[in-house]
């Protein structure tokens, strides 16, 4: 596959990615993830008068592939009633992706920015959550040109968020 296939591939796979997190289908968004998946959200700090800096990797959370399937089974049980009652939904937007590097062992560096918008369907007066960042993916390709993630961390743009959680995917 050459570098523009690639990236058409990739560019495809990210988006797919995006549109089953926001219909809500987790368990086809699963199938993504490699065995070995790994998520990081990392929050910079600020200094007055200065970018965000990321130095110190202060991590807000971390899941791997068990402890994503593990809140979806429970979010669709009869326990989850945050996901039966509640109408909140999100839209992601994936942009400025970029192949970073390409390795023999058909492991593929990606970088994103993601902006995912937060809302109440059913109440109009709660106003929307914007969550930005910048996604650094790792993928792997296998034989069949099938794409998993093995590895994403996502670099928060802000170090507060008006969000009463950050457990759903980036």
């Amino acid at each position: 596959m050459n570098i523009q296939e690639l990236f058409y591939h990739i560019y495809n796979f990210e988006i797919t990615e995006a549109e089953l997190l926001d219909a809500e289908d987790y368990n086809r968004w699963l199938m993504l993830l490699d065995d070995d998946y790994e998520y990081y959200i990392i929050e910079g700090e600020t200094r007055q008068g200065k970018k965000l800096d990321f130095s110190n990797r202060k991590l807000l959370f971390y899941a791997d592939k068990s402890k994503w399937k593990l809140f979806i089974d429970r979010l669709l049980s009869s326990y989850g009633w945050s996901y039966q009652y509640a109408q909140t939904k999100t839209r992601r937007i994936v942009g400025n992706i970029r192949i970073l590097e390409r390795k023999e062992n058909n492991v593929v560096y990606v970088t994103s920015n993601i902006l995912v918008l937060r809302f109440n369907a059913e109440d109009i007066k709660e106003y929307p959550t914007l969550i930005s960042g910048k996604r650094e993916d790792t993928l792997r390709i296998y034989g069949d040109n099938e794409v998993k993630i093995v590895k994403r961390i996502v670099y928060l743009d802000s170090t507060s968020y008006p969000s009463y959680n950050l457990y759903f995917p980036l």
